[in-house]
Parts: C-alpha cells; sequence; structure tokens
C-alpha cells in the first residue's frame, strides 16, 4: 500500500513538471514576435543572454524581462541596444554608465572599453533577471528543443496513463475471479 503512494506521488510531481514545461514552452512559442525575435507579452520582452560578459549581476543562460514603453533610463540601468552585424540585427545587454544629451555611455566588453550608444539604438530597458529561463528560450527555439520540452512529456504521461488504466482493469478482473471463486467455494460448502 505504502509503495502504491510512493509511486501515485512521484508519478503527480512528474506529471506537473511534464505538463508545466510543455505549458511554458507552448507560451512562449505562441507569443514569439518576429519583430523582436524574441517572446513579447505586452510592453516586455524575454531577451536570453548567450554570454558571459556581464557577469556576476547578469548571468549567462538567464532571461532579461525588458520594458520596451520605457519612461527613463537611469544610471546603472541594463539596457538592450541594437547592434548590426553580418548576420543581421543582434541584440546586446550593456550596463549604462551615463545618460547624456543625444547618447548613452555604455560598458564595454573585456577587450573593449566604455563606448556611446545613439538614444534611438536602445530598444528596451531590464527590469528582472529570470535565471535559467534563457537557456530554455533558445532550446525550445529549436526542433529539438520543441520535441523534448513538449512532445516526449506529453507522450511519457499519456503512456502512463494508459499503463494506469491496464493496471486498474486488470486488478478489477482479478477481483472479480476472486469474487466468482469465493462463492463457488461457499456454494460448495452449503452443498456439503
Amino acid at each position: 500500500m505504502k509503495k502504491k503512494k510512493i509511486f501515485k506521488v512521484l508519478y503527480m510531481c512528474i506529471s506537473a513538471i511534464f505538463i508545466a514545461s510543455a505549458i511554458i514552452t507552448t507560451v512562449m512559442i505562441l507569443s514569439f514576435d518576429m519583430q523582436y525575435a524574441c517572446p513579447k507579452f505586452g510592453n516586455h520582452i524575454l531577451v536570453s543572454v548567450n554570454d558571459s560578459e556581464l557577469s556576476p549581476k547578469i548571468l549567462k543562460g538567464s532571461a532579461l524581462v525588458s520594458d520596451l514603453k520605457y519612461d527613463k533610463v537611469e544610471n546603472g540601468d541594463y539596457v538592450i541596444i541594437t547592434t548590426k552585424s553580418m548576420a543581421g540585427i543582434q541584440y546586446s545587454v550593456r550596463h549604462l554608465e551615463s545618460v547624456e544629451d543625444e547618447y548613452y555611455l555604455v560598458s564595454g566588453t573585456e577587450g573593449r572599453g566604455p563606448f556611446y550608444v545613439n538614444k534611438s539604438s536602445v530598444m528596451a530597458v531590464s527590469k528582472m533577471q529570470i535565471y535559467g529561463l534563457g537557456g530554455y528560450i533558445n532550446m525550445m527555439r529549436t526542433r529539438n528543443g520543441f520535441l523534448l520540452l513538449v512532445i516526449i512529456p506529453l507522450v511519457i504521461v499519456i503512456i502512463i496513463q494508459v499503463i494506469r488504466m491496464l493496471l486498474l482493469i486488470q486488478e478489477k478482473k482479478l477481483k472479480e475471479q476472486y469474487a466468482n471463486v469465493t462463492a463457488d467455494e461457499t456454494v460448495n460448502r452449503e452443498e456439503m
């Protein structure tokens, strides 16, 4: 009996994790905005961090909830800026060092010091960091990620449910057989 309860609790925990993973992945996919190339919820976007240039404040693999309709930017904020590269438009997260009339002074990378960015290049201002979600977003963008995070968990939950139903049917048949055997035995005893 204890074993059955343990398996039931374990099954419920695994099912909850799998279903939550499938729901989060589906929401991320459905909210993906082609203009920003990331999930968008109202005036906020989720930008995944793919490098560790800003460690330890902003960690690689985290997601930044960033406000597209920001009112003002202050020193110390993390801003999302658009940069052009050979691959097209990319987003960079930079620490804002100072605000000037037409430009922002932002922190540079390891090999490059602080540099000025036009105010129009700042796309959003980071409001919050969610650890681990950036890696999850990057993974769910791929075909293998969708398979791993949505399809496989749902198939596993369905298979477990089918096995549970088969076990319940088998248990019911065994109880019926036992009831029939005991009924036959009591009838035979009464006849004797």
